[in-house]
């Protein structure tokens, strides 16, 4: 029963790692881990084969003879099976055509043929198997060729494959993988041989099946981190080019500051707050520069431009806790909140100083127009704008009155 007893501990395990792929329970595993049809194959082969090597354990406890002969030929027949499958999903795993992938798969061939016919052979004359008057398993040469001939392929598998791996880098983790499991099956076959009523073979396919699961998890593992980082890549890209696309929408080319369209939602956002009583303290500075047209037609779009540059910082420097809006050619709009509507006329004032003081210096001149929001009689972000924009028209004319363009 000891027999029994460890075999359904190796089977058990063997399902508990290996559930979702023989199910098919994880969609990813097709695409992303190599081979994998051929691996899912092979496994359900070995699963044949540890179902048989416990039932084999509970007969040949019971001296059931006759069910004991089925179950014996399936075992020896499953283990050829499994041993075909293995060389199968090596070859398709490696990914390679070699002179070594050409012999695996025939002697893959010829130990799944040979079984076979040794198999039903021995129905006829005892030459894998056979069974005692006491109902005791005996051995017979047949098994033990088949024994070696494993043993031959596994350990040729290692050796190859351990060579390879070093030598090449390439699909390094790969190739240990699989001469790890043949590594442990060349070694439980050598101990199977000497202790025929020890499930040893099953313990070397539930240590090697492991070491391949170990494996086929590594590559799963780092194709969804391969993947994941494409989709943090494509994700900050697409974060990039929607960003970008936002500041064209939103942001005037020349200047930097916002433009006409963001000054729309910024106005219907505003009168959706004076509807609601939401707006407690708010102004509105307008700002027109004097003489573009002048310095367009005498000095070129391109000095032009600069003057709109040096216009602009100047009032972004002096409003800089304020939305600034380019609205028009050489218009611009300040929305004034918190600390620069609380300091309005201070801020104000100190600007239209420095545009006092350029007038010497023949340098940029900005009017500027303040309007300032009243919740009793303003039922509109228009309202404002109005008084800003007649001081702005009356600021223009003082100071073309004090000499500027």
């Amino acid at each position: 029963m000891m027999y029994s007893c460890v075999a359904l501990l190796s089977l058990m395990i063997f399902l508990i790692i290996n559930y979702d792929i023989i199910l098919k329970k994880n969609a990813d595993f097709e695409e992303i881990v190599p081979a994998l049809k051929e691996y899912r194959r092979f496994l359900c082969s070995v699963l044949v084969f540890f179902s048989a090597d416990v039932l084999w354990g509970f007969f040949e406890e019971a001296k059931f003879v006759p069910i004991l002969y089925i179950v014996t030929m399936v075992f020896f027949l499953s283990m050829a099976f499994s041993v075909f499958l293995w060389t199968r999903y090596v070859i398709a795993y490696l990914i390679e055509k070699s002179t070594f992938a050409l012999l695996l798969r025939y002697v893959g061939w010829f130990i799944l043929a040979f079984e076979c016919i040794v198999v039903t052979v021995n129905i006829f004359s005892p030459i894998l198997f056979h069974f005692d008057q006491d109902g005791n398993y005996v051995t017979d040469s047949a098994r033990h060729i088949t024994m070696f001939i494993q043993l031959v392929l596994y350990f040729m598998t290692t050796v190859y494959l351990f060579a390879i791996a070093f030598k090449y880098k390439e699909k390094f983790r790969r190739r240990i993988a699989i001469s790890a499991f043949g590594l442990v099956m060349s070694v439980f076959l050598v101990l199977q041989t000497f202790y025929p009523m020890l499930p040893l073979y099953s313990a070397g396919y539930i240590i090697g099946t492991c070491l391949l699961h170990t494996f086929v998890l590594e590559d799963y593992k780092r194709s969804q981190i391969r993947k994941l980082k494409e989709l943090l890549e494509n994700e900050t890209r697409q974060r990039n080019e929607l960003g970008e696309a936002r500041r064209m929408a939103y942001y005037d080319a020349l200047t930097s500051v916002r433009n006409k369209h963001a000054y729309v939602e910024a106005e219907s956002d505003i009168d959706r707050r004076i509807a609601q009583k939401e707006l407690k303290e708010f102004g509105i500075i307008v700002f027109d520069l004097n003489g573009l047209k002048y310095v367009n037609d005498h000095y070129g779009h391109e000095t032009g431009d600069r003057y709109l540059k040096d216009a602009c910082a100047m009032i972004c420097d002096q409003f800089k806790h304020s939305a600034v809006f380019r609205i028009g050619g050489d218009e611009f709009v300040a929305l004034l909140e918190g600390a620069d509507f609380k300091n309005k006329n201070d801020l104000l004032e100190d600007f239209n100083k420095r545009i006092e003081e350029n007038i010497s210096k023949k340098s940029v001149i900005v009017s500027t127009g303040l309007g300032i929001y009243d919740p009793k009689s303003d039922n509109s972000f228009n309202n404002i704008f109005i008084r800003a924009d007649k001081k702005m028209y009356e600021r223009k004319n003082k100071l073309k009155e004090m000499g500027s363009i």
